[in-house]
């Protein structure tokens, strides 16, 4: 059985040499956790008689975690992992990784939690703070909710989650509708908004000579009305910046776009053709089937 202060100073080496994947000296972990160079190099020497870490000699030397050092923390050593991220206000956490995800009370209509635990510095994140972790690599699962406690010597973070979902895998034309509603440069806005009525759409695409020139929304027959502009044809109105996504991109890819661009849509292109639309919508309909 290991103190706390040494199960710190693991973690540390741990966090540590997942970054640089290099022996870590005694100093940088006395830097990392605010303590005295001499105090990790006595706990050193006694971690390294008990086989939780490798010293490594010469003037790059330094430590490097045993394999008993990643099971004591109850974490898994892996060669090439995957870097899972904790986000606060949709900024990733520095330095900080997810490894686990245990669900509690799963079945209470009210009361899910979760404890997460993390391989980095714990203190980053603060109690009663909302943060979103993953998604995970295979299932894409991501967990969301406020922070309602922390175990540092444990890596650990307990949350009162505010949802859990899982994105499905594929490709975006798997997904995407294939039916292209569009219209023309020269339609008249009238004619625009009855089509997006009738399709009960909130955009449709500018083609011309089958390349994508442009965009009418809603938003923007809405504005036009507002300004009282007189008889203008799509092309007057439509948005220039049109957002895509090649068809063969994952489904994640799309959803991580959408967030980033702060839009409900995208163009799928098959190279420079555009072949149809994906939205949230299309997503969700996905996730719940």
């Amino acid at each position: 059985m290991i103190s706390t202060t040494q199960r710190e100073i693991l973690d540390a080496l741990i966090r540590l040499y997942e970054k640089k994947r290099g022996a870590i000296k005694g100093e940088d972990i006395a830097n990392d956790l605010e303590r005295s160079p001499g105090t990790i190099r006595n706990q050193m020497q006694t971690l390294r008689a008990l086989g939780y870490v490798d010293g490594v000699p010469g003037p790059k030397g330094g430590y490097t975690p045993a394999l008993k050092a990643y099971e004591v923390l109850e974490l898994q050593k892996i060669e090439k992992p995957s870097h899972v991220g904790i986000y606060r206000n949709k900024e990733r956490v520095k330095d900080v990784d997810l490894q686990k995800i245990i669900l509690i009370n799963i079945a209470h209509p009210n009361e899910c939690k979760a404890i997460i635990t993390v391989l980095g510095d714990t203190r980053q994140i603060k109690e009663y703070e909302h943060i979103t972790a993953g998604p995970t690599p295979i299932n894409h699962v991501i967990v969301r909710g406020k922070v309602i406690g922390r175990d540092d010597s444990k890596s650990e973070i307990m949350l009162e989650c505010s949802g859990i979902s899982s994105i499905p895998k594929g490709r975006v034309k798997d997904v995407a509708c294939k039916k292209l509603i569009t219209v023309k440069a020269d339609d008249d806005m009238s004619m625009c908004a009855k089509k997006l009525t009738e399709h009960r759409i909130n955009a449709a695409p500018i083609i011309e000579n089958g390349r994508l020139v442009g965009m009418v929304t809603l938003d923007e027959i809405t504005r036009a009305v507002a300004k009282k502009m007189k008889n203008p044809k799509a092309k007057d109105i439509a948005l220039r910046d049109v957002f895509t996504i090649d068809q063969n991109a994952s489904i994640l890819d799309s959803i991580q776009r959408m967030e980033e661009l702060d839009v409900g849509r995208l163009i799928v292109m098959d190279d420079d053709k555009p072949i149809g639309i994906i939205t949230r919508t299309d997503i969700l309909l996905k996730m719940t089937h």
